[in-house]
């Protein structure tokens, strides 16, 4: 049960995109935002912040990866200056434009929260290997309209933005899955003493290489190997074939759906959709 959850990408980005809104909901009960200015462009602006950089820390426990700060803080700023725009739009743009249709503040609340969740899903593209800025950001759009009507239901700010934050993590790793077309099954196993567990992770194959190393710019972090460098290999897609790139041996190969490789404390197969 537990290795399913560690291995689950939808458990990492719905949980960290829980706390995510979690913690854009103390910041704004904590700041005692009164205006509807101040609510919509900071309180949204919170959002996209935490939302986007719990997200971000999803994706890098989930491969494995140490603390990156420089892709947290370019996925917390985009997120918060886009959570921001669309708090503003939302305000003088949303509301106005329902009003005119006969719509009320509802209306207005679910324009600003899916501007919100678009700007976290073009965010969060930023740090996931081979996840399209358009898929990503309609599927935050997606989460982010799903959780303010969620919010509703449960008549909480605080638990209604962090099943926003929960819902947009959620829906980004489904649209990730659904969306691709070719992919790499790899099971780490754990060296040494470690309170680690072996665990099963999936990463897209796209036009950027996936890169496996041990260094913290790696896509996905494995165990040091003896005589290699911080970077041991990348596999890439191009024109429908799968290739490996073993950059210890200086070698490359091409491999085919189903098969399987070996690389430091890791197995590693290649999948794909059928046709």
């Amino acid at each position: 049960m537990m290795k399913r959850i560690f291995s689950d990408k939808r458990a990492y980005f719905a949980g960290f995109g829980g706390i995510g809104g979690l913690l854009s909901a103390f910041a704004y009960e904590m700041t005692r935002l009164e205006s509807a200015f101040t609510s919509w462009v900071i309180g949204t602006g919170f959002d996209g912040l935490f939302i986007a950089a719990c997200l971000a820390l999803a994706q890098a426990r989930y491969t494995g990866k140490t603390f990156d700060l420089r892709g947290l803080s370019r996925t917390a700023i985009i997120g918060g200056a886009g959570g921001a725009v669309g708090g503003l739009i939302a305000l003088y743009g949303g509301f106005p434009i329902a009003g005119l249709f006969g719509g009320g503040a509802d209306s207005g609340r679910f324009l600003g929260w899916t501007l919100g969740g678009l700007v976290v899903g073009f965010a969060v593209s930023r740090v996931v290997p081979n996840l399209k800025p358009k898929t990503a950001s309609a599927a935050g759009a997606v989460g982010g309209f799903l959780g303010c009507a969620l919010m509703y239901l449960i008549a909480s700010l605080a638990m209604g933005v962090a099943t926003t934050g929960a819902a947009i993590g959620l829906a980004i790793a489904l649209a990730e899955s659904a969306f691709r077309s070719a992919w790499l099954e790899v099971t780490i196993k754990p060296r040494g003493v470690s309170l680690e567990k072996e665990r099963t992770l999936t990463v897209t194959l796209g036009e950027k290489p996936v890169l496996f190393g041990c260094s913290g710019d790696s896509d996905v972090r494995l165990s040091e190997m003896p005589g290699a460098k911080a970077h041991f290999a990348k596999v890439s897609l191009s024109g429908g074939r799968v290739t490996l790139h073993d950059l210890m041996q200086e070698r490359t190969r091409p491999l085919s759906v189903n098969e399987a490789f070996d690389l430091s404390n890791a197995r590693i197969v290649v999948r794909a959709k059928a046709g």
